[in-house]
């Protein structure tokens, strides 16, 4: 029975493996209405909603495109009251965030601006405290985190948006100023991933917020450092994606397990940056974003699949020990009926 016990301990004090699922694979959607890069996207119900970002002239636009995933189409809503670019976007509430961005042609700007996706209308909130763009948000414990970008100086500031006070206040910044990064929320922290420095180099760093302590921890690095990617969760695990160098654009598709490490995993199909995700149910959806560095468009929407499953050994340790607990069950059942009848 003791080694049951220590069999037992070892199995499930082991670790999950982000191993290959046979079932991950890609899948084209319909493209976008029109082409966009520079710009992000967040998910209410079934529907992602992209506002803003570059057109095929390299302008900012105040479009709001909303795909309906289970019709796999697109559609328009009503337009923003500004036009932007390399703006960040999240939600809450059935409502979109629209946050910081660009003017045309490279204003930073310190708008907020606020969707409601039931009544298809804007309002205007206030003014962010530092006006950047190339930023990044999450919607964390109620707030919207608006981290990073660049203005005149690529920054490292932490403003957080409270929707219930109507209110701006600043937190902790981040351990290096960065723009053109990627975030994410998982198990009540914000992740923020990758981007670049003021001397335009990529960088490969990863670290958690925590906002019940207001402090920031450096964790392992992203394997392939980028600007200009995007980031996603499923299933327990962050998804980073694509990004940009001044050389080349990037398909890769990395997978960070907190505890665990990175995990590489199945490429995208076209390499992009400057494009937007969101999870909804069981898949990311990647959309539009620039197939070549710098100014460059697409339309393209794709879902991309994956499961958690644990890793070879784990299901080999499951099935030894659930063996040995049948032999050892039987083994007693014989002992019992010996004992009954002799």
């Amino acid at each position: 029975m003791k080694l049951v016990i220590l069999l037992l301990s070892f199995l499930f004090s082991a670790p999950l493996a982000y191993a290959e699922d046979p079932s991950e694979g890609w899948k084209r959607l319909s493209d976008m209405p029109e082409v966009r890069s520079e710009m992000e996207s967040t998910a209410i119900n079934n529907k992602i909603y992209v506002p803003g970002g570059f057109n095929s002239k390299s302008e900012g636009t105040n479009t709001i495109f909303i795909f309906d995933i289970k019709k796999d189409t697109w559609y328009m809503g009503a337009p923003m009251p500004l036009s932007l670019h390399h703006a960040a976007t999240t939600s809450f509430n059935e409502k979109v965030y629209v946050i910081g961005g660009y003017l045309d042609p490279w204003t930073p700007s310190d708008s907020l601006l606020i969707y409601d996706s039931a009544l298809d209308i804007w309002t205007v909130g206030p003014e962010m405290p530092t006006a950047r763009g190339a930023l990044t948000a999450q919607l964390l414990d109620g707030k919207i985190f608006a981290v990073g970008g660049v203005n005149r100086e690529v920054l490292s500031v932490n403003e957080v948006f409270n929707p219930k006070t109507n209110t701006w206040e600043i937190k902790s910044p981040m351990s290096m100023a960065r723009e053109h990064l990627t975030s994410v929320v998982l198990d009540e922290k914000l992740y923020v991933i990758g981007g670049r420095d003021s001397n335009q180099w990529n960088k490969d760093l990863n670290e958690r917020y925590d906002p019940q302590t207001d402090s920031w921890e450096i964790l392992e690095s992203l394997p392939t450092a980028r600007s200009g990617l995007t980031a996603s969760v499923l299933n327990g695990a962050i998804f980073v994606f694509g990004g940009e160098s001044n050389l080349k654009t990037y398909k890769e598709n990395e997978a960070f397990v907190p505890g665990e490490g990175w995990f590489s995993q199945q490429p995208m199909p076209i390499s992009r940056h400057g494009l937007a995700s969101s999870t909804v149910g069981n898949n990311i959806y990647l959309i539009g974003g620039g197939v070549t560095p710098g100014f460059s468009f697409s339309g393209i929407t794709e879902e991309y699949h994956n499961t958690v499953i644990p890793e070879f050994g784990s299901i080999v340790g499951l099935i030894l020990v659930i063996s040995l607990v049948c032999i050892i069950g039987l083994n007693l059942t014989k002992k019992s009926l010996f004992i009954r009848f002799g």
